[in-house]
């Protein structure tokens, strides 16, 4: 089982075996758009699966798409022809036609970036909001964050609702639970998980417990014995 964290950005996702499970659900198809999430979703792995995907930074990838942000987040993962995206069906025959990952992932990278330099790139306002919000490790207010850019909290929602597909309250929500994801896979000892919540920016326990399950499913204590787990099996595999 993979988790698949939220990071506030949208992806596509090219199958080239067996369809895939995702949330206990099975997806059927060869291309997928993987819109902005606010929660981790689980991906299950088994031998015939084979997949290849990028990820968009916060903000890019919609207009390149045909599709705002905001539908895609409310739509999780979509088929390409749910979209009539006919450009991924074809790319996705392009690269079914490649042998190899290596070969896959150069030709997925140059037309996507053709793609790229023919589409709009996102507001330098949304820009600099999303810098404001991992420099501050999403821990800073909103009326701050609106104050730092001279804009009004409302221009502020609409502009991360259409260009990013998330409320700037949900955005920060995924770079603390992010930083405190980070923290525990360092944590050591007793304490180790309470100090976590203090580093990530919460005053208590009790709201990172609340914030980090609703985020990834699981506690603190449940995400941290799951790390641990898949650094014991790597280390057999070596």
């Amino acid at each position: 089982m993979e988790l698949l964290h939220p990071d506030g950005g949208l992806g596509v996702v090219f199958s080239f075996g067996t369809s895939p499970r995702r949330d206990a659900r099975r997806h059927s198809g060869p291309a997928w758009v993987d819109g902005p999430s606010l929660c981790t979703a689980r991906l299950e792995v088994n031998a015939g699966l084979e997949l290849l995907g990028v990820r968009f930074l916060p903000g890019w990838g919609g207009a390149l798409l045909g599709e705002t942000p905001e539908y895609l987040a409310e739509a999780g993962l979509l088929p390409a022809q749910a979209l009539r995206h006919r450009a991924l069906d074809a790319l996705h025959e392009r690269l079914q036609a490649v042998e190899g990952f290596a070969a896959r992932a150069a030709l997925l990278e140059r037309d996507l970036l053709a793609w790229l330099r023919h589409s709009e790139a996102p507001s330098p306002l949304l820009g600099a909001a999303l810098e404001w919000q991992r420099r501050h490790r999403g821990q800073g207010s909103i009326t701050a964050l609106a104050e730092a850019l001279s804009v009004g909290p409302r221009r502020l929602q609409r502009l991360f609702r259409r260009q990013l597909g998330l409320s700037p309250k949900q955005y920060a929500r995924v770079v603390r639970v992010a930083q405190g994801r980070a923290l525990i896979k360092q944590a050591e000892g007793p304490g180790a998980l309470t100090e976590a919540a203090y580093a990530a920016g919460y005053f208590d326990q009790a709201h990172f417990v609340h914030d980090f399950t609703a985020v990834t499913g699981l506690t603190p204590g449940e995400y941290r014995r799951h790390v641990r787990r898949r650094e014991g099996e790597r280390g057999l595999c070596l």
